[in-house]
């Protein structure tokens, strides 16, 4: 076999770990937790799904492939929860070590396309990464919405921090900062965020 072909299987081989990683969201079933391979799928999906929203030209593909690779990270350093601002603190460099080990597996091209894909992501300097953080920050939202049982609010999070967090939707696209809005909205009335 080929040798860059050897490279990208063991890279292939390394994502099964992210199906591994664990978020703090729940499945529709609620029997487990949501795993960070369905939440870049999700959001990869939701490009397609979401792109007239968003008022400039966008490369769909970049913005696809920036969200089924910002979460690679994760594949060692784990999740690290919106709200954990400790954790959040060095998230950035525990994610970029996890990253570069699997990486590592792929050619040298490929590691620093998906590399520099990763690092636009994390510093939203291009429309496309914009979107994409977008996306990401809805996906959860959602998820929470769709799936969380009445009143399931562990951390006793209040919906001013979640509109802390997910404000920045505003910058990107009106519309989904509207709908963002309306779920926050609907996630207080169902007892998921605190009204403060």
């Amino acid at each position: 076999m080929l040798e860059r072909l050897q490279q990208q299987l063991a890279f292939t081989n390394e994502l099964e770990k992210l199906k591994a990683t664990h978020r703090n969201n729940r499945t529709l079933d609620a029997y487990r937790f949501e795993n960070s391979a369905e939440h870049s799928w999700q959001g990869a999906l939701m490009a397609l799904v979401f792109r007239e929203y968003i008022p400039e030209e966008v490369n769909l593909e970049k913005v696809m492939s920036m969200l089924l690779i910002h979460d690679l990270g994760e594949i060692y350093a784990g999740d690290t929860f919106i709200f954990d601002d400790v954790g959040k603190s060095d998230s950035y460099d525990r994610e970029l070590e996890s990253l570069k080990i699997s990486l590592n597996k792929l050619p040298s091209d490929q590691q620093d396309s998906f590399l520099g894909l990763w690092q636009e992501f994390e510093t939203g300097i291009s429309i496309e990464a914009k979107y994409a953080r977008v996306l990401d920050a809805l996906v959860p939202l959602l998820n929470h919405l769709e799936v969380a049982q009445p009143h399931d609010n562990p951390y006793g999070l209040t919906k001013s921090q979640v509109i802390a967090k997910k404000s920045f939707i505003q910058e990107t696209s009106e519309t989904l900062w509207e709908l963002a809005q309306e779920v926050i909205d609907q996630s207080v009335a169902k007892g998921l965020y605190l009204d403060e």
